[in-house]
């Protein structure tokens, strides 16, 4: 999605601060970082931030060995996570990257280039999936759910994706930082993609040359929890936009009426894999497809009963 024509911007590269929320993030957080000070982009043009969001695993440790600014936020959140990383940041950029991503030598160089005219307010790169190893792995490899080609031109209404994306400090002052009350759903993207698009105070761009590798959920059990606070995060967006987002007691019935056929298509992939001596890939696929739908049906009703505070 292109900004509207405008005056072009100067050359000289902005001071840029890169937010990186962390939880329990042991085992990619040394890559991430590492990746990040590989970066082609002048070390006194940028500052990198990592904010623990209540680690208990070592992460700190690891972070402080690092020539990178360590912040602790309590709260539990993303939301919580990144609004204390942009508040404590210096730049006029604030870029964005989850602990999970590792990001090529061009990534902040090649996002910041987005910022090529005055009406550029966000510039989204790519996410790409690191080679995956497990069944989960694959299966959301495949999905692809987190391109932002596919988030950005969404019908109707269009957001990004905050892990591979620098906003301008215009935007935060103009729309505000992220909404705490979808924290732990992962769905605080879609809704300040949502005012940043409604706002239409500034331009997107997209360069899908900015790109970070993500690592995807290993197991089942990751993939029904990331899932279900997804369905959560879907049933704040219904409460905090009513008019927008219709659902009614027969979109539900529709949506169990999907996870009954996926339940069966599961059910007969199974059967054919008995019979030929080994779990297939097709079954693999369909007990994950089930397992993401489940995860995200739970969490979607549980967060209709449960109202997000302010949401009456």
């Amino acid at each position: 999605m292109s900004p509207p024509a405008g005056r072009m911007r100067s050359h000289t590269a902005p001071f840029v601060s890169v937010v990186i929320p962390v939880l329990n993030g042991k085992r990619t957080i040394r890559d991430c970082l590492v990746s990040l000070l590989r970066m082609e982009y002048p070390q006194e043009g940028r500052e990198i931030l990592v904010v623990d969001n209540g680690s208990t695993d070592g992460t700190e440790e690891i972070v402080r060995r690092f020539p990178v600014r360590y912040l602790w936020e309590g709260r539990r959140g993303l939301s919580y996570a990144r609004n204390r990383g942009i508040e404590a940041s210096k730049g006029e950029i604030v870029a964005s990257l989850d602990a999970d991503c590792v990001a090529t030598t061009g990534w902040l160089r090649e996002l910041v280039r987005g910022f090529d005219r005055d009406e550029v307010g966000v510039v989204v790169g790519e996410v790409v999936a690191y080679p995956p190893r497990t069944p989960a792995e694959r299966y959301t490899a495949v999905r692809k759910p987190l391109w932002q080609t596919r988030s950005i031109s969404y019908p109707g209404s269009p957001w990004f994706n905050l892990g591979n994306a620098a906003v301008s400090r215009k935007v935060f002052d103009r729309i505000g930082l992220l909404d705490p009350r979808f924290a732990g759903t992962a769905c605080e993207d879609i809704d300040f993609g949502w005012r940043f698009f409604r706002d239409r105070g500034f331009g997107l761009s997209h360069c899908p040359k900015a790109v970070v590798f993500h690592r995807h959920r290993m197991t089942a059990g990751q993939l029904f929890k990331q899932y279900r606070g997804y369905g959560h995060g879907q049933a704040i967006l219904w409460h905090k936009y009513p008019k927008e987002l219709r659902w009614d007691w027969r979109l539900e019935l529709k949506a169990h009426g999907d996870l009954l056929l996926t339940a069966w298509d599961f059910s007969r992939a199974a059967v054919r894999s008995k019979m030929r001596g080994g779990e297939t890939a097709e079954c693999s696929y369909f007990y994950l497809e089930l397992v993401r739908k489940l995860g995200e049906r739970i969490g979607f009703i549980n967060g209709t009963f449960r109202r997000a505070p302010g949401f009456g």
